[in-house]
């Protein structure tokens, strides 16, 4: 069985892996509050976790890099504890973590972002990645609390809280946590706050989606840190939400893989030649 962490191998290892060409995986987390009764690295824990789980469940197709464990989050620093990256530093680190697989000659790299205000730095990321090198570049969010798409049918049809239960430190976070590291939840320490806004074309919790993008300060729509109801979280419905996230998390990882990389093509006159993938 192959080797899934990208680390893991040596480097006539990671030459063999270069010739089968599996999606490099690159976790993206974040060191911030999750209310008195989740850890700070709930984000990492998560998407590191479900990232590991499909490459062994599928380790043909997919090499895990070690995760990037800090990301956006200065709107978090009322907090104690969290840790923020400048916006253009992030953006940059990123696209060299995942441009350096590419220069080895991976062809499809994915940026798997398990924080909500990752999200465009990872595109960007991806982008530049993409811009740079020619390779399959892209960026997605299986966590729930960012995109609950991975997580159905089992969020929508499992879930027990209502509208805005789900947010940020909520009752999918919570659940995921009890599943995943029970020993690092207190439950007794967790609240309800539903400090979140909801308009006609804004909304934090699922499945109903915004059409507006936007972050305030945290401390302004949170005393605890929590948007959501994290008190009626269990483990069995974070174990659900977790087999289910896997599960769809292979099938796009598989998808992803059979993107086509085709070659560019100089337009701007009639006799204009063919641009190789990895040229400028």
């Amino acid at each position: 069985m192959p080797k899934t962490r990208y680390d893991e191998l040596t480097w006539p290892e990671m030459r063999e892996a270069i010739s089968r060409q599996p999606v490099v995986i690159l976790p993206f987390g974040a060191v911030e509050d999750h209310g008195p009764h989740l850890p700070l690295n709930s984000d990492n824990i998560i998407v590191e976790t479900l990232c590991l789980e499909a490459a062994r469940q599928a380790p043909d197709d997919m090499l895990v890099m070690p995760l990037i464990a800090y990301g956006l989050d200065e709107h978090h620093m009322d907090f104690p504890g969290t840790i923020s990256v400048d916006m253009q530093t992030l953006i940059d680190y990123v696209a060299d973590v995942a441009g350096s697989a590419a220069r080895h000659g991976f062809s499809h790299i994915l940026i798997v972002n398990g924080h909500g205000s990752n999200a465009p730095i990872a595109d960007l990321a991806a982008r530049s990645v993409v811009l740079e090198t020619g390779v399959v570049c892209g960026a997605m969010s299986p966590n729930a609390a960012v995109d609950p798409a991975l997580a159905e049918p089992t969020l929508s049809d499992m879930r027990r809280s209502g509208p805005g239960g789900v947010a940020h430190a909520g009752e999918y976070e919570t659940a995921m946590m009890l599943y995943l590291r029970p020993d690092l939840v207190q439950m007794d320490k967790a609240v309800r706050e539903m400090g979140q806004l909801k308009r006609r074309f804004f909304n934090w919790d699922h499945p109903e989606p915004s059409a507006l993008s936007w972050q305030d300060w945290w401390s302004r729509m949170s005393e605890s840190g929590i948007c959501g109801d994290p008190t009626v979280a269990t483990a069995e419905f974070g174990q659900a939400l977790f087999e289910t996230t896997v599960r769809n998390l292979v099938q796009f990882i598989r998808d992803f893989r059979s993107l086509p990389l085709r070659s560019r093509r100089d337009r701007h006159s009639s006799h204009s030649g063919e641009v190789t993938p990895w040229s400028s």
